[in-house]
C-alpha cells in the first residue's frame, strides 16, 4: 500500500524537477528576470563544462562570445520573448573551455499567478553535427564531387549577378568554354582512374589561377567553363594565358605522365551576345570552332559561327513536322530495387525517327524544341501515348514521365493530367511526374504550386538529375517530393572517385532523413550496384537493370505483359 509520504515524491513540482534534471540531450536554465541563472538541469552542465557553483548566479551573456555580448544580443533576446512571449532562434554559443557549438534555443517568459514575471525558462540544444552535415550538403550540391570546382548552378548565379552589375561601356564580361583534348584518349589507354587524376589536376591548377571578378567551374566530363570581368583587353589576355598554362603543363600522374591540351572559345558580353543563354552558346560555338582546328586552340567569337544556329533553326521546322506525321515513339526503361530484381517502375523515353536523317537523339532536339515552344505540345503527346500503353500492357506499378519548363509554366497542366488519365483509365498512383529544379527557376512558386495540385490527385512527383545543374536544398524543404533521382554523372564515378560516393552516401542520407526514396541513374555495372546496395539506395535504372526498348521489346522479354497475356492469365 503507497503511503502519504510516498506520494509527496510524486508531486507535479517534484516530478517536474526530477525529469528536468534527467533530460540529457537539452540544456534547460532558469533564469531570473535580469538574466542571472536561479537553476539548470544535468544537460546544461554537460553542454556547458561548468560545475553548478560556477554558474548559478552568473548572467547567462557568458554563454556568448564576446561581440554578441558587446553588441547587447543576450538582452535583446529576453526582450523579444518579453514582447513575442517566445523567442526561438540558432546561433553560436560558447563552452568553459572557449570551443564553440551551433545552438537552437527557445526562451520563455514564465509568470505567477498574479501575473507578475518570475523569469524565463531557456531551452538549448546542440545542432552543430547537423550545421556541419547540411552545409557540406550544401557545399557538395554547389561544387563538383570530383574537382572541387564550383558547378554549373553555383557558376551561373555568379555570372548573373556579374552580369547584371555590369558598368555598360565601361567593362565587359568574358566567357571562355573550355573542352580538354583527347581525354577520351586517356581514359581508353589509362583508364578511368587515370583520367579521374587528370581531372581533379587540372582542377586544382584551375582553381589556383583565378582570382577577383574571375571563376572557372566544371560542368560536367571534361567541359569546364571560366568567367572574368574585364575593362581592358590584355587582362582578358593575361587571363586566358593563365588557363592556358594551367591546361597544358605537364602532369605526373601515377601511371604516366601526360601533357595535356585544351580548346577554349571566347565570347564578350554585351559585345556578343545580349543574354546569359546567347553568351554561353556563342562562347560554345567559338571553342567548336577550336575543337576542329588542327592549330588554332583559342578562337574568338564570330557572327559567321551562327550557321549552327540555321541548321537548329530547320530542325524546329521539323520537330512540328514529325509531331503532325508521327515519326515519334516512346521507349521504356525498366526500374528496379537495388536489392532485387522486383520492378519499381518505367521511365518513359522519347524517341524521333527522322525520315531523312534516321534517329535523332533526345539530347539533340529536346533542346531545340525547348527553344522553339514545340516542347510543350511534344510533351502532352507523350504523357497522352505513355499513360495509353501503360494501360493497354498493364505495366505496373507506375511508369515515369519528365515534364519540361514550359509544361510546368502552363496553368492548363493540372486539367491536361486529370484529362488523360481519365480518358486513358490509369490510376493517378500509377503515374510519376518528373521534374529538375532547373525546369521550376522560371517561376519556381508557380510550378510547385501546380505540382501540390498534381500530389493531390495521387500523382507522385520525382525531382530529376539531383546533383547537376540547380538542385538546391530549399526545393527539397519546400516541396515533398516522393523520390530524388541523383544524377547518373556521379554513378559513373562512384567505383574510382571517394568524392561522389560520399556525394552518393550524403545524399542518401538526405533522403532516408527526409523519408524519400532516392533512385540512382545510370547503373551499369554489378560494382556500382553492389556499392548502392551496401550504401541503402532503395532503386536504380540504367543498362544493368535493362536497356531503353519498346514495349513489345520488353513483352517478349517478359519485363512486361503484352495485351493478350494480360486476358490469358487473368
Amino acid at each position: 500500500m503507497i503511503q502519504q509520504d510516498d506520494l509527496t515524491e510524486y508531486s507535479s513540482a517534484n516530478a517536474y524537477r526530477l525529469l528536468v534534471q534527467r533530460i540529457k540531450d537539452y540544456a534547460i536554465y532558469l533564469l531570473r528576470p535580469d538574466g542571472v541563472v536561479a537553476s539548470w538541469n544535468a544537460g546544461a552542465r554537460r553542454f556547458k563544462g561548468y560545475a553548478d557553483e560556477e554558474i548559478i548566479g552568473q548572467h547567462y551573456s557568458l554563454f556568448y562570445e564576446v561581440a554578441d555580448r558587446l553588441a547587447g544580443l543576450p538582452e535583446t533576446n529576453l526582450a523579444i520573448a518579453l514582447r513575442e512571449g517566445k523567442f526561438e532562434d540558432e546561433g553560436w554559443r560558447v563552452r568553459k573551455d572557449g570551443s564553440r557549438f551551433w545552438a537552437h534555443v527557445v526562451i520563455d517568459p514564465i509568470y505567477r499567478e498574479d501575473g507578475r514575471l518570475l523569469g524565463f525558462a531557456k531551452i538549448t540544444r546542440d545542432r552543430t553535427e547537423q550545421l556541419e552535415t547540411s552545409e557540406k550538403i550544401l557545399f557538395m550540391a554547389r561544387h563538383d564531387a570530383m574537382t572541387g570546382l564550383p558547378n554549373r548552378v553555383h557558376f551561373l548565379e555568379r555570372l548573373d549577378e556579374v552580369m547584371s552589375a555590369l558598368h555598360p561601356g565601361q567593362q565587359q564580361v568574358a566567357v571562355v568554354s573550355i573542352d580538354l583534348d583527347g581525354f577520351k584518349e586517356v581514359n581508353d589507354a589509362f583508364g578511368h582512374g587515370v583520367g579521374d587524376q587528370l581531372l581533379s589536376e587540372l582542377g586544382r591548377r584551375l582553381k589556383a589561377s583565378v582570382g577577383e571578378n574571375e571563376m572557372v567551374a566544371r560542368f560536367g566530363g571534361d567541359e569546364f567553363v571560366a568567367f572574368k570581368l574585364i575593362r581592358h583587353q590584355r587582362q582578358l589576355s593575361d587571363f586566358i594565358t593563365r588557363l592556358q598554362r594551367a591546361l597544358t603543363g605537364m602532369l605526373r600522374l601515377a601511371q604516366t605522365d601526360i601533357v595535356p591540351g585544351a580548346s577554349l572559345g571566347v565570347a564578350l558580353f554585351p559585345g556578343d551576345a545580349i543574354d546569359r543563354a546567347q553568351l554561353l552558346n556563342n562562347a560554345d560555338l567559338a571553342m567548336y570552332r577550336a575543337k576542329k582546328s588542327l592549330d588554332e586552340k583559342i578562337c574568338y567569337y564570330e557572327a559567321n559561327m551562327d550557321e549552327a544556329s540555321r541548321a537548329r533553326r530547320a530542325m524546329a521546322r521539323d520537330l512540328w513536322v514529325a509531331l503532325e506525321q508521327g515519326q515519334f515513339f516512346l521507349n521504356f526503361q525498366i526500374q528496379r530495387a537495388v536489392s532485387s530484381d522486383e520492378i519499381t517502375g518505367y521511365e518513359v523515353l522519347l524517341r524521333w525517327q527522322h525520315p531523312t536523317q534516321g534517329l535523332i537523339p533526345p539530347a539533340t532536339f529536346i533542346p531545340v524544341a525547348e527553344e522553339c515552344g514545340a516542347i510543350s505540345a511534344i510533351g502532352d503527346w507523350v504523357l497522352e501515348h505513355a499513360c495509353r500503353e501503360a494501360v493497354l500492357w498493364n505495366l505496373q506499378p507506375r511508369i515515369a514521365v519528365n515534364l519540361s519548363a514550359l509544361q510546368l509554366s502552363n496553368a492548363g497542366l493540372v486539367e491536361k493530367v486529370r484529362a488523360v488519365l481519365a480518358a486513358t483509365g490509369l490510376p493517378a498512383h500509377r503515374l510519376e511526374l518528373e521534374v529538375t529544379e532547373t525546369a521550376l527557376i522560371a517561376d519556381r512558386d508557380r510550378a510547385l504550386h501546380l505540382l501540390q495540385q498534381l500530389k493531390a490527385m495521387g500523382v507522385t512527383i520525382a525531382m530529376d538529375d539531383f546533383g547537376s545543374g540547380y538542385s538546391s536544398l530549399e526545393t527539397l524543404r519546400s516541396f515533398p517530393f516522393d523520390k530524388i533521382k541523383l544524377d547518373r554523372s556521379f554513378i559513373n564515378e562512384l567505383e574510382t572517385s571517394q568524392q561522389a560516393k560520399a556525394f552518393v552516401r550524403a545524399i542518401l542520407a538526405l533522403g532516408h532523413s527526409l523519408n524519400v526514396a532516392v533512385l540512382a541513374e545510370g547503373v551499369e555495372t554489378e560494382a556500382q550496384r553492389a556499392i548502392l546496395e551496401e550504401e541503402g539506395c532503395q532503386e536504380g535504372q540504367g543498362y544493368l537493370f535493362g536497356y531503353p526498348a519498346l514495349l513489345s521489346r520488353l513483352g517478349e522479354l517478359d519485363q512486361a505483359v503484352p495485351p493478350h497475356e494480360v486476358q490469358r492469365r487473368a
